[in-house]
């Protein structure tokens, strides 16, 4: 069987990757009132979530969607990634779909490009620019990519997380948090002038299913006409959770299929 871990190694959140540092010991609960039973707080609980890594390889199903959104004001470019990421472990079936637009000044597109990988058992099919390609995964590059999604752990950038409260976000329980990002270096000549976002974990399993990050980043105030800034924002969604995901080989896959099937 296909390892769920497999969709991971994609690489589609190489921008929210990071060292989860400087933690807050502000973890601040809501109050009891009346003489109802008090809410168990999250004290105990982690602040943080598993690696992505291990949150979607607790899931049997899943559809995750991530968007980056970058504007670098050197190339005056704006660059918009969504990915949509879904997984069936009983359909021994995973999907993976890549959209990328660049623009600049007035709007007008620099480049695009659209990616799909669809992964039933052992036969891999990407699709791009109109084709398709099929192919067999041999049991050494499965055995690899599943070592490869344990040694590379993918991390959400947190910092100072100050809880919020509890929610259902996508039909799961979960706790809420806010955090900051400080640690960026005032030696390296650029700093941080917003950095915040927030998250949601799962209540049960601890694994991710929101993230927010929104920066700005900046070699000088705002306002400096030789200010050079980047700024970006990232939205991570984990929806269908252990729900049936349909993922099939479109048609274009099954012409390619050299079996005729």
């Amino acid at each position: 069987m296909m390892s769920r871990e497999r969709i991971v190694g994609f690489g589609l959140i190489v921008l929210v990757v990071g060292s989860a540092c400087g933690l807050s010991s502000a973890n601040t609960t809501p109050d009891a009132g009346g003489d109802e039973a008090p809410t168990p707080a999250p004290t105990e609980a982690p602040m943080l979530p598993v690696s992505i890594n291990q949150g979607l390889a607790s899931l049997d199903s899943y559809r995750m969607t991530y968007t980056s959104d970058v504007f670098d004001s050197v190339a005056q470019e704006r660059t918009v990634t969504t990915s949509i990421v879904a997984a069936d472990r009983e359909a021994d079936a995973s999907y993976n779909r890549t959209e990328t637009r660049v623009t600049g000044g007035g709007d007008e597109v620099v480049s695009e490009d659209v990616q799909e990988q669809f992964v039933i058992g052992n036969q891999l099919c990407t699709v791009a620019d109109g084709g398709a390609e099929m192919t067999s995964i041999s049991d050494v590059a499965q055995v690899m990519t599943d070592l490869m999604s344990q040694v590379v752990v993918i991390q959400p950038l947190i910092e100072n997380p100050v809880y919020v409260g509890q929610d259902v976000v996508n039909g799961v329980p979960v706790r809420t948090y806010t955090f900051e990002v400080r640690s960026v270096s005032a030696a390296s000549g650029v700093e941080a002038s917003r950095a915040d976002g927030d998250y949601a974990i799962a209540a049960d399993g601890d694994y991710l299913v929101h993230y927010r990050l929104d920066m700005e980043l900046r070699t000088a105030p705002e306002g400096d006409p030789e200010a050079e800034y980047s700024v970006f924002a990232i939205v991570m969604s984990l929806e269908e959770i252990n729900q049936p995901v349909d993922i099939s080989f479109p048609p274009t896959c099954q012409e390619a299929d050299p079996s005729g099937e």
